[in-house]
């Protein structure tokens, strides 16, 4: 056969792609491994839509669709919704090094404002991204606080809820971040408590 030769050039050129492809220094293949990882871990459905270009608003907008099929209202509705980048951490203002974003406004009814530290989401994992997005989605919209102050906790939690911390492990795994979701809409977590409004 006349094509039996090309078969066997490109088959010879593919093995030998592969062969130099699997001869890289470790560390790139240690960063293709990752992101290989990270597409894997996000076999929901749901939350497959997410990838590395992924926008704020579109966070956002699976917000609004994971409030939603949780039972709650739409959380934009009725309000203005700020949700943007910050350059880097303000220190001054009480972020640190455990918060990679922060709320404004949050007694304000007819607001959901929250920025989130450029610098941290570009090192983000998916799953870091949503866990960040949600916990200041959570003071922003739900009010809701930390379950202590640097100052006030004593011990850490077995599990970390979404408002324990806005900056999770690396290798934190999807399924651990809807569980830790669910309870978020539901309010319902060791140390819930929200921000006071009354006295504003």
């Amino acid at each position: 056969m006349k094509t039996s030769p090309q078969i066997k050039r490109r088959l010879t050129l593919l093995m030998l792609f592969i062969f130099l492809a699997c001869d890289k220094e470790q560390d790139e293949t240690d960063v293709s491994v990752t992101k290989d990882e990270e597409i894997e871990e996000l076999t929901d459905p749901f939350y497959a839509v997410l990838n590395e270009k992924s926008s704020l608003k579109d966070y956002w907008d699976l917000f609004v669709k994971d409030a939603i099929r949780s039972g709650k209202q739409d959380p934009g509705e009725g309000r203005v919704v700020n949700i943007f980048f910050g350059t880097e951490p303000d220190f001054a203002s009480g972020v640190t090094a455990d918060h990679a974003g922060r709320a404004f406004n949050i007694c304000d009814n007819e607001t959901v404002s929250f920025e989130i530290i450029k610098s941290f989401w570009e090192d983000f994992t998916i799953v870091q991204r949503l866990y960040t997005f949600y916990h200041e989605a959570g003071h922003a919209r739900y009010k809701y606080r930390h379950p202590c102050e640097s100052s006030e906790c004593t011990s850490t939690p077995d599990d970390y809820p979404i408002m324990w911390l806005s900056v999770l492990p690396g290798n934190t795994p999807l399924e651990e971040f809807i569980r830790d979701k669910e309870n978020f809409f539901k309010r319902n977590w060791n140390g819930i408590r929200y921000f006071n409004c009354s006295e504003n």
